[in-house]
């Protein structure tokens, strides 16, 4: 069967709950994880041997006066790679752009999007961590952060990300981010994680945005893959996956809910949300957590077949 979205299962965990971590093939791993300064810490995880991983670049973490250069983003996620063993596994390693969607006050990140006159500085700093990272691919030799994995292990592509508050903005980023993208890279999607915090408001700037950069993307023809960060909107995602479709590029998504929501008595997205759902018990907490991100993988490879696929 064609998986239409492909689920890359966030994991910041070494168990669910006593039981193996089971993303169900892929999953994404950021370096770092934490809400606030204080809490954010090393992430410690262990997935199977077999999956295929998305590794972000931990810059959802980062708050202001704590953001790293290129070479040290880079270099936080080569090390945490290496150390938790997971190197050879990485499909696509992430840039260290700059989210436009999340706010710091007081040491804490809060969900709340920038204005477009903000966000010009980050669209910027977003399109530099994507040249940064393809001049590190193009000259081996100038980076001396990748000369340790190089010999020993398959070199990753990237997921070169793009941002932008509405939908100019965000074409204009997506321009100056394409021509740095390989065949076997992919393009990211940033931004529009809290799209599902304030439909009424972000829903329409995100139809309209992608039917502007996903035509764009696709008359390049020569990049076959885009992801979407942190988003399991069924709105979004239904339209994007159609427009996707009219250009075959592959499209996929990354979220840690899957894997949660029953840890916290919640079962299922959109359609197959159950709202009768009680938390099971510690014993078995883990496997009801690994049935979801299945049960999650199955509704998203079968999108097409649901009443959210449609033209935008």
């Amino acid at each position: 069967m064609d998986t239409a979205i492909q689920l890359y299962v966030g994991i910041n965990e070494t168990k669910w709950n006593h039981h193996p971590v089971q993303p169900g093939g892929f999953a994404c791993i950021s370096p770092v994880y934490g809400r606030t300064e204080r809490t954010k810490k090393v992430n410690p995880v262990k997935v199977p041997w077999d999956t295929v991983i998305i590794q972000d670049s931990g810059a959802f973490c980062d708050g202001p006066g704590h953001r790293l250069d290129f070479e040290q983003a880079l270099a936080r996620q080569v090390g945490h790679a290496m150390s938790y063993r997971y190197e050879s596994q990485i499909r696509w390693r992430a840039s260290y752009d700059l989210l436009i969607d999340e706010k710091w006050e007081n040491g804490t990140r809060h969900k709340r999007r920038w204005t477009v006159e903000e966000a010009d500085a980050a669209v910027e700093e977003t399109i530099g961590a994507a040249r940064y990272l393809r001049s590190t691919f193009d000259n081996p030799v100038a980076s001396h952060i990748l000369k340790e994995v190089s010999a020993g292990f398959r070199r990753p592509g990237f997921i070169l990300s793009a941002q932008g508050v509405d939908a100019e903005q965000y074409l204009d980023c997506v321009k100056d981010v394409v021509p740095l993208v390989w065949s076997s890279d992919c393009l990211g999607l940033g931004g529009w994680c809290i799209t599902g915090r304030n439909k009424t408001k972000m829903l329409p700037e995100f139809l309209r945005t992608v039917k502007l950069v996903i035509p764009y993307i696709g008359k390049v023809g020569y990049i076959h893959n885009v992801h979407i960060w942190g988003v399991l909107l069924a709105e979004a995602l239904g339209p994007l996956l159609w427009l996707c479709d009219q250009y075959d590029l592959r499209l996929s998504t990354d979220s840690s809910g899957p894997s949660w929501r029953p840890a916290f008595g919640e079962w299922g997205y959109a359609e197959w949300r159950d709202n009768s759902y009680v938390r099971p018990p510690v014993e078995t907490r883990g496997l009801e957590r690994t049935r979801h991100v299945q049960a999650t993988r199955d509704w998203l490879a079968r999108f097409r077949e649901t009443k959210w696929y449609r033209e935008p």
